[in-house]
């Protein structure tokens, strides 16, 4: 293992692994205070785009033998699955190594990378929607309260909202995530489907969905909830069902039985 101290200088410097959705909004956010040294992707444009994005000396490479050894910091933004293998694969370089992942333990680093620990973005990304980074809440972990620190640090340089997360309240955040932005949008999808039968689409409903969720800014959403099977009124919940086929019945069937439960516990 490497035993040098770390040294992080006033412009930090970041090795950035993955140039996907999350590695793209991280890399520019971090651009404004940070000098993005390299951007590692297996695939050379897609390094070579989000490089262009930031801008400066941020060199694309395809290979992460080509890993250049004197960053400050190694920003693993890859699918959960390929973060064993680059960890295995890549020297224990004097820097900080990190993954941004909501739901691998930091222990993935151990026996392998001397500083390391997780800096995990609790957002959705996608590559050219914007989002307010200064908002985004950030999860660190280190494996030393020197490392938690210098991630800690480096997070405050791009977000107002930075906590300490170990991997269990990381993974509790991120199956809330899942819950609260992917299935919340599943049913948007199937609710784009229907309105789409009309020839209308989701924009219709985006008032809705607007005040719904400035509703849970103020009441919790135990609180916020509405709809027929809120008030136990079956007669509209069969309605509903009598319009629906497949999936999205079962779907539909499954949700307001969950609230009928809830609500209405006889």
């Amino acid at each position: 293992m490497n035993n040098n101290k770390i040294t992080v200088s006033s412009r930090p410097r970041i090795c950035l692994i993955g140039a996907g959705n999350v590695a793209t909004h991280l890399g520019c956010a971090l651009a404004e205070k940070a000098d993005i040294v390299q951007v590692v992707s297996r695939h050379i444009d897609t390094a070579s785009r989000l490089c262009s994005l930031i801008g400066g000396e941020c060199e694309p490479v395809a290979s992460i033998s080509e890993l250049r050894s004197d960053a400050d910091f190694y920003l693993l933004a890859v699918n959960d699955d390929a973060l064993h293998d680059i960890v295995a694969s890549t020297p224990d370089f004097p820097g900080i190594w990190a993954h941004t992942s909501g739901s691998v333990p930091m222990e993935i680093f151990t026996g392998e990378k001397s500083r390391f620990g997780v800096f995990y973005p609790l957002q959705t990304f996608t590559r050219d929607v914007s989002v307010n980074m200064p908002e985004v809440p950030f999860f660190i972990e280190g494996s030393s309260a020197q490392v938690t620190e210098s991630l800690q640090n480096l997070a405050r340089e791009i977000s107002s909202r930075v906590e300490f997360a170990d991997s269990i309240r990381r993974r509790q955040l991120h199956v809330a995530a899942v819950f609260a932005c992917n299935y919340a949008n599943l049913m948007w999808v199937e609710a784009d489907n229907l309105l789409r039968r009309e020839g209308l689409d989701i924009t219709y409903l985006m008032p809705l969905l607007k005040a719904t969720l400035a509703k849970i800014e103020n009441i919790s959403p135990y609180e916020a909830m509405t709809g027929p099977a809120r008030r136990g009124d079956r007669e509209v919940i069969e309605k509903h069902l009598a319009l629906l086929e497949g999936r999205q019945k079962e779907i539909y069937r499954m949700l307001a039985d969950t609230i009928l439960e809830k609500y209405h516990h006889n």
